[in-house]
């Protein structure tokens, strides 16, 4: 049992997972440590409540500062828009969310602990608890006071750093010792896991990408001289303009000095398109496009009122990576996926049998606290 955790911790040292113990009898939280906070009447201004409230499970308070702060931008919109009533009864569910998160934390900490040989190699821990600290520290060059001042900005230290690592290595190690995928993936199930993400995840879509200058007939019209040939006069341009590209003269300056079309701030150029999504009279581009070469320019083509000139940046044909080619990875992505709803399952099948009712004066002192951080 002692080489199975040791060997679970190392094997999983990714971030750690809430969750929470069934409860016993007694309530998960401590009534005694609560005094009854009223919720304030309909007014906008209320004196603040002296002295702080924690809400005690285990050995571990969690403070009303600890369960604002993962939400207060949007408690401080809502304190924005709405009156104290109507706070209190949005707030309300954002922090109980988060409080069933703590909770769920504090108590899933707590199970891994005792489930822990007594035996256990406690130097092993702490050495991997340091591995993943020296990380932390490695993101920033190695420079040990820089990674300071990021816990700082974090609202952390290192003591309470080593000790958050401490906990998701013990967790990660709990986890992974209730989950256990013994039946064996067969070849069918891969096929068809395969299939159901073949489209998000191997399937490359077809697009193009082009530059455009867009000639408008109708804006070469002379209002003063009648007999001019708007067309032709555009033709003209769209000829002489396709001569200069070809000389070298630069696309992007010339769709930016003539082209009508919006693009043309941009040098003409485009987003990506799907084929097949151009109306006319532009679908003439997706069909120029396919016999285009990159970074080559089309002669001007004439449709539907307009003179275009192409240049294409860019294409790519649909491509989908067989499962031959991905069966690993898709393995590896179905492994993780089933674990992951194991691992949901019992979460939330902890969550559920936490009792909760204990924290309702706990909540409303939480959104007191925070409708005056708000600045109200």
């Amino acid at each position: 049992m002692k080489n199975l955790i040791i060997s679970t911790i190392i094997v999983l040292l990714a971030a750690c997972l809430c969750g929470c113990e069934k409860s016993s009898r007694k309530p998960d939280v401590d009534e005694a440590r609560l005094t009854a906070v009223k919720p304030p009447a309909d007014k906008p201004k209320m004196p603040l409540p002296a002295g702080g409230i924690v809400l005690s499970i285990e050995s571990t308070a969690i403070t009303a500062d600890e369960l604002i702060a993962p939400v207060k931008p949007q408690l401080d919109d809502l304190a924005v828009q709405y009156n104290y009533q109507q706070f209190n009864t949005r707030a309300k569910p954002l922090l109980a969310n988060v409080l069933i998160q703590k909770v769920a934390d504090i108590k899933l900490y707590e199970k891994a602990k005792a489930a822990l040989p007594e035996n256990v190699d406690q130097a092993v821990i702490d050495r991997i608890v340091e591995q993943q600290v020296q990380k932390f520290i490695a993101r920033y060059g190695g420079n040990y006071a820089t990674a300071e001042q990021m816990l700082k900005k974090m609202g952390t230290n290192w003591q309470n750093f080593h000790q958050q690592q401490r906990r998701a290595v013990l967790v990660q190690a709990f986890l992974s010792d209730e989950i256990k995928v013994e039946k064996p993936i067969t070849h069918s199930e891969l096929v068809q896991y395969y299939e159901s993400i073949k489209d998000k995840s191997y399937t490359k879509n077809a697009f193009i990408e082009f530059r455009l200058i867009d000639l408008e007939v109708k804006k070469f019209a002379d209002p003063n001289d009648p007999n001019v040939n708007s067309e032709q006069k555009a033709k003209g341009l769209a000829s002489r303009l396709a001569e200069e590209i070809k000389n070298g003269e630069d696309f992007a300056k010339l769709a930016k000095k003539y082209s009508h079309d919006e693009a043309a701030q941009n040098g003409g150029l485009w987003k990506p398109v799907r084929p097949g999504s151009l109306v006319e009279p532009y679908n003439v581009i997706e069909t120029a496009a396919g016999n285009m070469d990159i970074g080559t320019v089309c002669e001007p083509i004439a449709a539907g009122g307009h003179i275009f000139i192409v240049k294409l940046e860019n294409k790519q044909a649909e491509a989908i990576e067989p499962f031959e080619k991905v069966q690993t990875e898709v393995e590896a992505r179905y492994v993780l996926e089933r674990r992951q709803k194991m691992v949901d399952e019992i979460i939330n099948k902890i969550i559920s049998q936490v009792d909760m009712s204990y924290a309702d004066n706990f909540l409303e002192f939480c959104i007191e606290q925070a409708w005056h951080q708000a600045g109200k």
